[in-house]
C-alpha cells in the first residue's frame, strides 16, 4: 500500500441486529450482522472517500474478528498490524432500531481482545506513520488498558508531530460512575483537531457556547474544535466560527452519523480544504450516513465523490 495518510487505532465490534427495522430482538426471527466500532466506521469512510487508511486494534481469533478483518482489507483498509488475540473474543453488541430514529444497545465487551490491549501490542511506528492519527474516548473508557494505549499514542503523537484527531465519543454506559473530565483529559489537552457533541463539550469545556470555546483554544493545543448534534455543526478556530445546519434527510438508521461526520471533515483536511468546505462534507457525510442501515457509510462514494474543494455538490 501507498503511504498511509489516516491510521485509525481502536475496538472493532460485531454488531447484530434484527432484520426487519423497529422489531425487537426476543421476538426477531431473522436477525443480520454488520462490523461496527466508531474508529472502524472512521476508518471504513475515509476509505471509500479515497483515502489510504490503515486500522489497528486487536481483535478474537473468531468468526467476527475474522469478519471485521475481511470486510476492511476488501474496503480497502490495511489491517497489516492488526493483533489477532486467540485467548480473548472481539466484542460484539446487539443493537435495535426503533420507531422515531430510536436506538437501543446491548453490548458485550468485557474482556474482549480490545479491552486486553496496550500499546505494547501495537507497531508505534506504523501508528504514526500517516499525516494523521485518529482516536476516540471509548477506548479510554472500556479498560484501563485501553486508557493507557491511547494517551500514549496521543503523546507520542504530539512529540514526533503527527496531526492527532480525538473524537471524546463520551458513553455513559462505559463512564459509569466515574470523572469523564479526568479520564479524557490526556486526549482533550493533546488533540490538534477536537470533535465533540454539545452535550459533551458542555461536560468536558464547560460551554458549548461558539465565542467562549474559540477563547478556551489559546489554552488547548486543538487549532479546530468542531462540535456538533442533530441540529448541525459548528467548527471553531481562533480566526473565525463557521456553521451548517443538517440537512433534512429520512433517517433510516442513526448509527454512526458522528463517525461519518469526523471522517468527512478530516478528508477535505488532507485535501487541504478550508475549514469551512471541510465542514460541509462533514455534513454531507452524517447526512449520508443516516439514511442507509449499518454503523458506517455504507455507499458514501455516490453522493461524495463529486464534491470539489469549493463545496459545490454533483448528486448524480
Amino acid at each position: 500500500m501507498p503511504d498511509i495518510e489516516v491510521v485509525t487505532v481502536g475496538e472493532l465490534l460485531g454488531v447484530v441486529e434484527p432484520l426487519d427495522l423497529g422489531s425487537r430482538l426476543e421476538s426477531a426471527v431473522l436477525l443480520q450482522q454488520f462490523i461496527g466500532g466508531t474508529e472502524v466506521n472512521v476508518a471504513l469512510t475515509l476509505a471509500r472517500l479515497g483515502h489510504r487508511v490503515g486500522w489497528a486494534g486487536a481483535v478474537g481469533d473468531d468468526p467476527f474478528g475474522r469478519l471485521g478483518i475481511r470486510t476492511l482489507r476488501g474496503e480497502g483498509v490495511d489491517v497489516s498490524r492488526v493483533v489477532v488475540n486467540g485467548s480473548a473474543p472481539t466484542g460484539v453488541y446487539f443493537k435495535e432500531v426503533l420507531a422515531l430514529g430510536g436506538l437501543d444497545n446491548h453490548p458485550y465487551r468485557a474482556g474482549s481482545a480490545a479491552s486486553l490491549a496496550t500499546h505494547h501490542d501495537f507497531d508505534t511506528d506504523y501508528l504514526l506513520s500517516g499525516r494523521v492519527l485518529h482516536l476516540s474516548g471509548i477506548t479510554a473508557l472500556i479498560s484501563t488498558a485501553g486508557h493507557e494505549c491511547v494517551t500514549y499514542l496521543a503523546d507520542q503523537a504530539r512529540r514526533r508531530g503527527v496531526h492527532l484527531s480525538v473524537d471524546v465519543n463520551v458513553r455513559r454506559r462505559l463512564l459509569r460512575d466515574r470523572d469523564a473530565g479526568e479520564l479524557l483529559a490526556p486526549l482533550v489537552r493533546a488533540a490538534d483537531t477536537l470533535f465533540l457533541s454539545r452535550s459533551e463539550a458542555v461536560l468536558l469545556l464547560s460551554t458549548e457556547e461558539p465565542t467562549r470555546l474559540q477563547a478556551l483554544l489559546r489554552s488547548l493545543a486543538a487549532t479546530t474544535i468542531l462540535v456538533h448534534d442533530q441540529r448541525g455543526a459548528c467548527a471553531i478556530t481562533e480566526q473565525r466560527i463557521d456553521r451548517i445546519d443538517a440537512r433534512a434527510v429520512d433517517v433510516v438508521d442513526p448509527t454512526g452519523a458522528g463517525d461519518a461526520l469526523v471522517a468527512g471533515y478530516l478528508s477535505g483536511w488532507l485535501e487541504d480544504a478550508s475549514v469551512a468546505d471541510c465542514l460541509q462534507r462533514a455534513e454531507h457525510c452524517a447526512a449520508h450516513a443516516v439514511t442507509s442501515r449499518g454503523d458506517n457509510a455504507v455507499g458514501v462514494t455516490r453522493i461524495l465523490r463529486h464534491i470539489s474543494c469549493d463545496g459545490e455538490v454533483d448528486a448524480r
